[in-house]
């Protein structure tokens, strides 16, 4: 027989997770990896001021990485699991 199961939606544990030190060292991670992977005109920066998430931010650090991106793609093909 079914039994009926009740799911409470709780926001302050969600934040508590996504912007708890270990969620931000996953991140940065996964950013370093992605910048590695773009080349040497791209960097990671971790993000600051998130009030609900961990963040960051890859970039490329001069107009010839930006070049890269917008001929080969190469920072967005570094995106992947």
């Amino acid at each position: 027989m079914a039994s009926k199961v009740t799911v409470e939606h709780n926001s302050k544990g969600w934040i508590q997770i996504f912007t708890s030190p270990e969620m931000q060292s996953v991140v940065d991670a996964a950013g370093e990896r992605i910048a590695a992977e773009a080349g040497d005109h791209f960097g990671y920066m971790p993000g600051s001021n998130n009030r609900f998430t961990a963040g960051g931010f890859v970039s490329s650090d001069e107009y010839s990485g930006a070049y890269q991106e917008a001929t080969d793609k190469v920072l967005t093909k570094a995106v992947h699991p």
